[in-house]
């Protein structure tokens, strides 16, 4: 289909060549069939087809079509705020077009009445949730949803968010379209939206399958194909990995352990010295300047020294900051091999020629090595290939026990996506959102609403259903978030509105609320934040034996009462979650007291993105706990919890807070100030600019933008 004929149906003739610029004359084959079966008709969509088959041209053309025809605002949502951020700036050159494109991605508790102003709004699924709980008037205004990563409903902590965003709109007159690349049951989820179906297996860049062969050192492709490995360097991976490269071919390598990706980076690399000349130096020089700005000097030496032999490794330890790099180096193929944790491939666009899968992971639960599901394999898979630069991609599993054991994978059924709404946590979260948003007011009512989720359309056992929700009400109506009036009607509670607003698990609230004493110091504060269910559920990783170090530490601070006391149950599970916590809590109690995050990875066995991770949830938390406190009267708590935030927020002792309101202040500049006097907004102001500059780390832009701030806030 020639995108000319987009003319037909009421796209404007800037955006036909917009498209013609982009390298894009003919619409392919799923996106075809996706206007054929009423992309541009309000029909609701579900659009399985695999990865870079084209799937974000056809949620596009929906925005674009939905904001020129009916002057309606279009959404675009996704599950993590990377891919919000990529999403954003590919929908910018939208603008060309005369159109108005918003982001919003935190800020739970902010109506965001001015997003009403944009024609397309990208957002993560939980940021819209929570604008759905505060109801903006621009709300009515929404024609089309978008959602990508449609396949998410099966994940256990963002499917009921996503699940009940979904129930709630199909109660609207807004359009519907759910765009994934790995569904084993997309009929069934396209008749739960009452969808028409596009699945289609077209990719532009065909993929080729294949197993490593253990026995007989052979990658082993679907196509017949042969590939005898002549490199002995370590395991199949890096041996896979350094002949594709001799090869000259990019790859990139999951693996299930970020331990095992740093340790396989560093032995490729030791073997990368015969390419360094073909690493484009101008380049290099480039990303190893923007590495720079990473606040950790132990990930800038690791990263500078792969990066320069062409490797890296990828994984939720790292800072933005790297990962950015490292996605920016391999992007420009100055980085030929990267070793990445699976998140990556739920995450950014980086695809490769070559992919090398495990389908191993350990199992800490049943402490045994198990196997992936199918549908983890293929998500994986489909990043190989490059669109426009490679003829085909590759996806090699290179961990299989045997070639039998691999070709399972490849030939395998997807397994089918199933609604993982039906859990006590889940549940109090969207029953008290109902009822504190007044959409539902009665069981019936919050029934009515439940009706539309997947797990209903699965199930069809209401019955279930009511009594789970019968038992959250009773903890509803116990825990006082909200309250019966007569005629089975709820309504919630101050307590229960402000938990709502502020998105915290009704459990965390009242948890909290359980344990809190008055006249408690930071620690304290930290270790009741570390036990709540919103930080447990995202925790870092820190290892068993480093926790159990902590343990008579643990017992004599709570002996003085300085923390906490352990649970009186006797189940050891329990304990250990209490001891868990404190290490969690110690780790953020050195972050906001300006301990170095080189000293705080090293002490806990973690990555800085680990801690930003950690004090950006935390953060959050304190900051909704303060609102708590605010609304139940408890002004010195409500206060003590709004620094505590700030100070997790920037990670800086409590004389640093006004200093870190200015933009470009972290808390090496916060400290570095302190330490010459200027203790202040005010000392900042009267002291001459010329002394600023002579500070390290202060150069003449940001020392302008600061003096520029402090007359905007009348202090110049």
């Amino acid at each position: 289909m020639d995108v000319e004929k987009l003319l037909e149906y009421g796209f404007p003739r800037t955006y036909i060549e917009l498209l013609k610029n982009r390298g894009i004359t003919r619409l392919n084959p799923v996106q075809k069939s996706a206007v054929k079966k009423g992309l541009f008709n309000s029909m609701n969509l579900l659009v399985s087809a695999p990865t870079a088959s084209g799937k974000t041209l056809i949620g596009e053309m929906a925005l674009v079509h939905n904001t020129i025809n009916k002057d309606m605002i279009g959404l675009y949502l996704v599950p993590l705020r990377a891919l919000a951020s990529e999403k954003y700036d590919e929908f910018k050159e939208l603008e060309k077009l005369g159109l108005r494109i918003g982001i919003t991605t935190g800020d739970y508790e902010s109506p965001a009445e001015y997003l009403g102003r944009y024609n397309i709004v990208i957002a993560t699924y939980e940021r819209f949730d929570s604008l759905l709980r505060l109801k903006p008037k621009w709300l009515n205004r929404i024609g089309v949803v978008v959602i990508d990563e449609f396949h998410m409903i099966g994940d256990p902590e963002r499917g009921p968010i996503l699940e009940m965003i979904i129930a709630k709109m199909l109660s609207s007159q807004a359009q519907i379209i759910g765009l994934s690349a790995t569904i084993g049951n997309p009929d069934v989820l396209a008749g739960w939206i009452n969808a028409e179906l596009v699945d289609d297996p077209y990719r532009p860049v065909e993929l080729v399958e294949g197993v490593y062969d253990k026995k007989n050192h052979v990658i082993v492709f679907r196509d017949g194909r042969r590939e005898k490995i002549i490199h002995r360097i370590g395991g199949a991976a890096l041996n896979i990995s350094l002949q594709s490269i001799s090869s000259g071919i990019q790859v990139l390598v999951f693996v299930h352990n970020r331990r095992k990706a740093e340790e396989w980076a560093f032995k490729l690399s030791e073997h990368m010295g015969l390419f360094k000349h073909l690493i484009d130096k101008n380049k290099l020089s480039e990303i190893l300047e923007e590495l720079k700005e990473s606040p950790s000097r132990l990930e800038r030496e690791k990263l500078e020294y792969l990066i320069s032999r062409g490797v890296a490794f990828h994984h939720a330890g790292l800072s933005s900051v790297a990962r950015r790099v490292v996605e920016k180096g391999f992007r420009e193929r100055i980085i030929r091999a990267v070793f990445a944790t699976p998140t990556l491939a739920a995450g950014v666009n980086l695809p490769a020629r070559r992919v090398l899968v495990s389908i191993k992971r350990y199992s800490p639960m049943r402490r045994q090595t198990v196997n992936i599901a199918v549908y983890e394999y293929k998500q994986m898979a489909g990043r190989a290939g490059r669109p426009t630069y490679d003829p085909y991609g590759e996806a090699i599993i290179y961990d299989a026990s045997s070639l039998s054991e691999g070709l399972k994978f490849i030939h395998g059924k997807l397994e089918p996506i199933t609604s993982k709404l039906n859990n006590e946590r889940s549940l109090r979260i969207h029953v008290l959102a109902l009822i504190a948003s007044k959409d539902a007011n009665t069981l019936e009512e919050i029934i009515n609403v439940f009706k539309n989720t997947l797990f209903v359309a699965e199930y069809r056992d209401l019955a279930y259903l009511k009594s789970t929700i019968d038992i959250v009400l009773d903890d509803l109506l116990e825990w006082g978030m909200i309250e019966s009036i007569g005629n089975n009607k709820f309504i919630a509670t101050k307590l229960g509105l402000i938990t709502s607003i502020t998105y915290l698990d009704p459990l965390s609230v009242n948890r909290y609320l359980e344990n809190i004493k008055d006249n408690v110091g930071d620690l304290y504060y930290l270790m009741l934040i570390t036990q709540t269910p919103d930080y447990l559920r995202s925790k870092p990783y820190i290892s068993n034996k480093l926790v159990e170090l902590y343990e008579e530490e643990a017992l004599e601070l709570s002996d003085e009462d300085i923390i906490p006391e352990p649970p009186k149950t006797f189940e050891y599970y329990d304990y250990y979650v209490w001891l868990q916590s404190f290490v969690q809590a110690k780790m953020l109690h050195d972050w906001i007291n300006e301990i170095d995050e080189d000293e705080i990875a090293e002490k806990y066995g973690v990555g800085p993105g680990d801690i930003y991770s950690a004090r950006d949830t935390a953060s959050w938390i304190a900051s909704a706990l303060s609102r708590v406190e605010k609304v139940l009267g408890n002004t010195v708590r409500a206060n003590n919890l709004e620094k505590l935030s700030i100070r997790l927020e920037y990670g800086v002792k409590e004389d640093a807070l006004e200093l870190v309101e200015l933009q470009g202040i972290g808390r090496v500049r916060a400290r570095t100030l302190i330490k010459h006097g200027i203790k202040s907004l005010k000392d900042l102001a009267s002291t001459p600019p010329s002394k600023i500059e002579s500070l390290p780390g202060f150069g003449s832009r940001l020392v302008r933008s600061l003096y520029e701030q402090l007359r905007e806030k009348g202090l110049i």
